[in-house]
């Protein structure tokens, strides 16, 4: 006589949904959830990282690149001189008033809390914008200057569209290739911030050493 079918099966086979978990995604998405959050966090913190080095990098620089007039005027820069470069021209402020509104001719971009002002130098005309963060610039100063700050253009600056507008209320040159010197972005202005800089950093190694130190449950296994 057959007795095949009335043999036990041991224990584990008779209840498999017990000891076993179907493969897939959504299975090793169920398991590995704070693998998710801690990838997130990587990504999060990755972010900050990549921004903040550059910051930290134009902390560093030293004495700024020198644009004399006559290259800005040819529209031409020094050899190897670059979008973010720390330099620094020598000028007049040029604050002439509009003849319409009769104020100075000080192009204003300003949203939430700030606000940023622009103006020619008499010596470059338009080919050339200074950009003053949040403190209106001193109409009364008009002497020779040396303006530093980050090189950037008008096609670059922060708040794009608004800066277009105020440029236009104010008579100034729109031209997105026309080069801006950011006062207010200065590697003094960053190395008193490094600290900040350096737990952001710090933040983003933990992320990632949390990542690596904690096991993960492989995709097609328990």
């Amino acid at each position: 006589m057959d007795t095949r079918d009335q043999q036990k099966l041991p224990d584990h086979e008779l209840r498999p949904e017990q000891h076993y978990e179907e493969p897939g995604l959504g299975a090793w998405i169920r398991r590995n959830s704070w693998l998710l959050v801690r990838l997130f966090m990587v990504m999060v913190f990755t972010f900050g990282a990549s921004t903040t080095a550059a910051n930290f990098s134009y902390g560093l620089e030293g004495e700024p690149l020198a644009l004399s007039v006559e290259q800005l005027n040819n529209a031409e820069l020094p050899p190897g001189t670059e979008l973010g470069d720390y330099v620094e021209v020598t000028g007049t402020p040029d604050f002439a008033p509009d003849p319409e509104s009769e104020q100075p001719r000080i192009a204003v971009s300003a949203r939430y809390s700030a606000a940023y002002y622009y103006f020619r130098l008499e010596e470059t005309g338009d080919n050339l914008l200074v950009q003053i963060a949040q403190t209106p610039p001193d109409v009364v100063e008009t002497g020779e200057q040396v303006w530093r700050g980050k090189l950037a253009t008008v096609g670059t600056v922060i708040f794009h569209d608004t800066t277009q507008e105020g440029l236009e209320i104010a008579g100034l040159p729109r031209d997105e290739s026309i080069p801006v010197i950011e006062t207010g972005d200065t590697p003094e202005y960053y190395r008193q911030i490094f600290p900040a800089y350096s737990a952001i950093i710090g933040l983003w190694v933990l992320s990632i050493a949390w990542l690596v130190w904690r096991k993960n449950k492989p995709m097609l296994g328990p």
